[in-house]
């Protein structure tokens, strides 16, 4: 689980939210060197469905920043790697308006245009909901939300979006029955674990990476149950 792939001072609020370019860089070659090929979601799940032993890890982009396609794009296709880069659907081309009011920098996101290039360039594009609210919310308009955030980034994007992902990690099982009923196949969760075929596809946990994320703490995160221990705390 990515968000930001950017260099930001110290005295960035939230720092954790950006992983600099150059640690970016070398834990993809980390996984390189390990043997992973780094996919998208969809792609991991089909892994999962045909009991492939290839060695995958779906990387996972929040929020779809300007930034990943500068920052992020040029290392994945340099070893092969696709991603998928969850966007939000009302908000494309704007900025990150949710943290308006969190003391959080200005972000760009990126447009219509360049998901499309990023597209073109076999990265996934996944749903992050229209607005970027907390879904469980009793009085968050889920159609809106999750249905329609899917049609209007369909409609525009020209390709059918298969994954979401839950903004905050809020979700509940109202939500999770809305996602469903949207035809979405996947669904990525803040639930810290290693993802295996056991778990529900609508509420997949992940591995959080941040700036902090040195990295032999990457590799523990990776090889390791550090995060398994981590699923229900």
């Amino acid at each position: 689980m990515y968000h930001s792939i950017q260099s930001v001072p110290r005295t960035e609020v939230m720092r954790s939210l950006h992983v600099h370019p150059r640690s970016f860089a070398l834990q993809m070659r980390i996984l390189k060197m390990l043997g992973f090929r780094g996919c998208s979601v969809s792609e991991a799940l089909a892994s999962f469905r045909s009991e492939s032993s290839e060695k995958l890890v779906a990387l996972t982009f929040d929020d779809a920043y300007k930034n990943f396609l500068t920052n992020a794009m040029p290392t994945l296709k340099n070893h092969g790697f696709s991603a998928t880069v969850y966007a939000v659907s009302d908000l494309v081309g704007t900025f990150n308006q949710w943290d308006s009011k969190t003391g959080i920098s200005r972000n760009d996101l990126m447009d219509h245009s360049e998901l499309r290039t990023c597209i073109s360039e076999g990265i996934e594009v996944g749903c992050h909901s229209s607005t970027h609210i907390s879904l469980s919310n009793e009085d968050a308009d889920l159609s809106h939300e999750i249905k329609w955030a899917k049609t209007t980034l369909e409609d525009n994007l020209d390709v059918p979006i298969k994954a979401f992902c839950y903004p905050y990690g809020h979700f509940n099982d109202r939500v999770i029955r809305s996602v469903r009923e949207s035809s979405f196949e996947s669904a990525t969760t803040m639930i810290r674990s290693r993802a295996t075929p056991k778990d529900n596809s609508l509420a997949l946990p992940r591995i959080p990476i941040t700036w902090h994320t040195m990295p032999h703490l990457f590799l523990a995160k990776m090889l390791t149950n550090y995060e398994d221990k981590r699923r229900n705390a």
